[in-house]
């Protein structure tokens, strides 16, 4: 059976409800009046209210929904947070500075160089390549150093180093790239060619090593002119003697020849070590008499015992006592230093037992002498 239809009135009155319901719904999501204490940080008010840091309800009531929200309690202590503040770290930002610009020096030391940057005043030691440098003055913004005389006077780039107190090494962000200029000027190169690059090129970041490579400060050890005259006097004369100028002493020609080549680096004669005439003065003919000069005169040469023989370096003197009784039997210069694994080997050069490059070792094993050393100045 078909259901008994509804008088027309009655239908109407429905559709009036839904319709009445409806907006009451709408109401409730729309028109909603938050009451909030101070204090209280609202998220989101929606159907179902989310509200930070406080307790919300929402009640509705002749269609309009009202919220109430707890504050959170203000706490009563003060809370203080320590702060650390960290030292400046030093850092370098340029290449090795020398007086005439260009940072290179004899192998015998002694240059002084600069190099700049920001808090360098905690820098307390430096080193070029494995030999420590003296650190003359540290500022905040400038180091000053002297550089030692390179290993075994080679010649060629070594790594500049400076390191704080801690031994910690200090950045270096200047220094010098593989191609020989600065790192910051490689970087600076780079940058332009990626925000300028040309019409006809992409925009793109180029590899450069100065950006990929850790830079570094690098100093170059040049010949010293004074050792390199005394060395090509020893390499010509060592067999070949010079007695047109210098004459020679039959069986005891090594002092002599020692002197020769000291004249060749650029010392001058005294009134104590001379040759005159064909007469020489005891210093510069005896073994013995020549060390009590050059104790006599540190200006010129120091002493370094055999186990000071890793600062021996080329052009130094070597003396032999061959039976150890005090006195100095035989002197050479040397003319080669090595640095090996097993420790440094020196040769030298000399007249009597005339060569040119013997092992001092080897001397010392073949007749049990003590040996000494001369670094001069």
């Amino acid at each position: 059976m078909r259901p008994v239809p509804l008088p027309a009135s009655h239908a109407f009155t429905r559709r009036q409800l839904n319709r009445q319901r409806k907006r009451t719904q709408r109401r409730l999501h729309i028109a909603i009046v938050a009451s909030l204490t101070a204090g209280s940080t609202v998220v989101a008010i929606v159907a179902g209210l989310a509200v930070d840091g406080a307790d919300v309800q929402a009640s509705a009531g002749g269609g309009v929904a009202t919220a109430s929200a707890t504050p959170t309690p203000t706490p009563s202590d003060t809370i203080t947070m320590q702060t650390t503040v960290e030292p400046a770290q030093p850092i370098v930002r340029s290449a090795v500075i020398v007086a005439d610009g260009s940072p290179a020096g004899p192998v015998t030391g002694g240059t002084v160089v600069t190099v700049t940057g920001t808090d360098l005043a905690a820098v307390t030691a430096a080193s070029f390549g494995d030999n420590a440098a003296q650190v003359v003055s540290a500022t905040a913004d400038a180091v000053t150093l002297q550089a030692p005389a390179a290993a075994g006077l080679a010649t060629g780039p070594v790594t500049v180093s400076l390191f704080v107190s801690s031994g910690a090494s200090v950045t270096v962000a200047g220094g010098t790239a593989a191609d020989g200029t600065s790192n910051s000027a490689a970087a600076t190169a780079a940058i332009a060619r990626a925000i300028e690059p040309s019409a006809e090129s992409a925009i793109t970041v180029p590899a450069v090593t100065a950006a990929t490579a850790a830079p570094t400060l690098t100093f170059t050890y040049v010949p010293d002119p004074k050792i390199t005259a005394q060395i090509d006097y020893v390499l010509a004369h060592w067999q070949n003697y010079n007695s047109d100028v210098y004459g020679s002493i039959s069986g005891n020609d090594c002092v002599n020849f020692t002197s020769q080549s000291l004249i060749a680096r650029g010392w001058t004669m005294d009134a104590e070590w001379n040759f005159t005439a064909g007469t020489y003065s005891t210093a510069w003919a005896s073994s013995t008499a020549f060390a009590a000069y050059l104790t006599a005169h540190p200006e010129r040469a120091t002493p370094l015992t055999s186990a000071q023989r890793a600062e021996v370096k080329v052009g130094d003197i070597v003396q032999f006592d061959w039976d150890n009784s005090g006195d100095k039997d035989h002197t050479g210069i040397v003319t080669r230093v090595e640095s090996t694994a097993t420790g440094v080997e020196i040769y030298y050069a000399g007249h009597t037992n005339n060569t040119d490059y013997r092992s001092v070792d080897e001397s010392v094993e073949l007749t049990g002498a003590g040996v000494t050393y001369w670094s001069v100045a």
